[in-house]
């Protein structure tokens, strides 16, 4: 004959465990004060027939629990799951609130600290607002600044050119009796060389420093008597038409050659290389 099949005891939580416990011990402690009341006089020493039988009832209550544990389920967990409440569920101690008294200083502490939280993030808000706006205005107000005073500098400077333009005038219709050297591709360098001498004269007026005589040391005076003669000239004017026919350009004054060759560098190297390839084919025949 088979054994009877009995439904166990179910419980939702673990708690509700526990609460049957603590229920169980909160009535064996009322009738062990019934029965055997503690002494009213603290100084005594604990009654040991009344620990004796406190600790009989309590083995006898968790003995009891410990039987019908297999016949309690947890949740679906019976006793010999390992996830099982047993037997922390017995020994787990009660949950206890405590309070405190009320602090008055430290409601205020807590109270200011609140109240500068509030006014630090109203700070940070209205900066966020307001910081790059100033900041705009203060690199504007620099940047105008700085224009401002660059305008002045230049200014000065060109102020400082002006005198220094009159100063050459000057110069120069005081010097009598000095004679230019004529030089032919002055002209073409004109608008360079007063570039330069402009730049020049800026920089020598930011520095300050005082003017500066360009003077070429001539070898001898029979060399300063050609350049002043033109003679110079004419060797720079015969070395500029040499160049010139070995380019193949036209030179002012003279007949272009005819024909395809002219007298360019390029076609008399081009002769020779064809001279040079005729000689070697009459030697190979």
């Amino acid at each position: 004959m088979s054994v009877p099949h009995y439904r166990k005891i179910e419980l939702q939580s673990p708690a509700d465990f526990t609460y049957l416990y603590a229920n169980t011990v909160a009535l064996s402690r009322q009738k062990l004060d019934l029965h055997l009341p503690p002494s009213a006089n603290t100084s005594d020493g604990p009654d040991p027939m009344r620990e004796r039988v406190k600790e009989l009832v309590d083995q006898y209550i968790n003995q009891t629990f410990t039987t019908a544990s297999a016949s309690i389920s947890i949740n679906g967990l019976d006793s010999s799951s390992s996830q099982f409440p047993f037997p922390a569920a017995f020994t787990q101690p009660t949950e206890t609130i405590e309070y405190e008294p009320y602090d008055t200083e430290l409601a205020a502490r807590v109270t200011s600290l609140y109240a500068q939280l509030e006014s630090l993030t109203t700070t940070v808000a209205q900066l966020r607002r307001d910081a790059p706006a100033r900041a705009a205005k203060a690199y504007a107000e620099q940047l105008r600044k700085a224009i401002a005073e660059d305008e002045e500098n230049m200014d000065e400077d060109e102020d400082v050119d002006g005198e220094a333009g009159n100063e050459d005038e000057n110069e120069d219709a005081d010097g009598e009796g000095e004679e230019d050297v004529p030089m032919p591709d002055a002209d073409a360098r004109n608008t360079t060389t007063q570039n330069g001498s402009h730049r020049l004269r800026r920089r020598l007026s930011k520095s300050k420093s005082a003017r500066w005589n360009l003077q070429i040391p001539l070898v001898s005076d029979h060399e300063a008597e050609r350049w002043r003669s033109g003679e110079m000239a004419e060797v720079y004017d015969d070395a500029l038409r040499t160049l010139l026919r070995l380019q193949g350009e036209a030179v002012p004054g003279e007949q272009v050659e005819s024909g395809p060759d002219g007298t360019a560098l390029s076609s008399t190297l081009g002769k020779a290389e064809r001279a040079a390839r005729a000689a070697e084919v009459v030697e190979k025949m």
